[in-house]
């Protein structure tokens, strides 16, 4: 909790070691409220990162990340969603929302942690029909 100041959250990521920060939104904070309650300032915020070594740290992640991708499957089938919903499915949808409200590439990139450009491209090279069609619509128009 130590990492929470004045409204916002500081992190290094550590794929790549570079610092992060990010803003406390008004949904996150209602979300970490649930967590934060009855704990001293020096404690993870989430229990999933609790562990003894860094090694068992990361394991724990990994575990997570299976429930995560596993919940979100489950959450699929029970809406009838036929697309397999993952972790990286939420990271370039994300990506994908954002290029189409026409937030900034490199905007984009600084978001989701990436070191270049070119890695942000790849989630967005396939625009989705919908935003296609609108641009196609665009031009006939003229």
């Amino acid at each position: 909790m130590e990492n929470i100041i004045d409204g916002r959250i500081y992190y290094t990521r550590k794929k790549t070691h570079r610092p992060y920060t990010i803003k406390i939104s008004h949904a996150l904070h209602e979300v970490l409220k649930y967590y934060i309650k009855d704990k001293q300032k020096e404690s993870f915020i989430f229990p999933i990162l609790k562990s003894d070594s860094l090694e068992n740290q990361y394991k724990r992640i990994q575990e997570a990340r299976k429930r995560y991708n596993k919940n979100l499957k489950h959450l699929a089938d029970l809406a009838g969603v036929e697309e397999q919903l993952t972790s990286y499915v939420s990271r370039h949808t994300f990506a994908s929302l954002a290029n189409n409200k026409g937030i900034p590439v490199s905007a984009i990139s600084e978001m989701l942690g990436h070191e270049s450009l070119k890695t942000t491209q790849v989630y967005l090279d396939s625009l989705s029909n919908t935003a296609l069609d609108a641009y196609n619509d665009m031009i006939i128009e003229i």
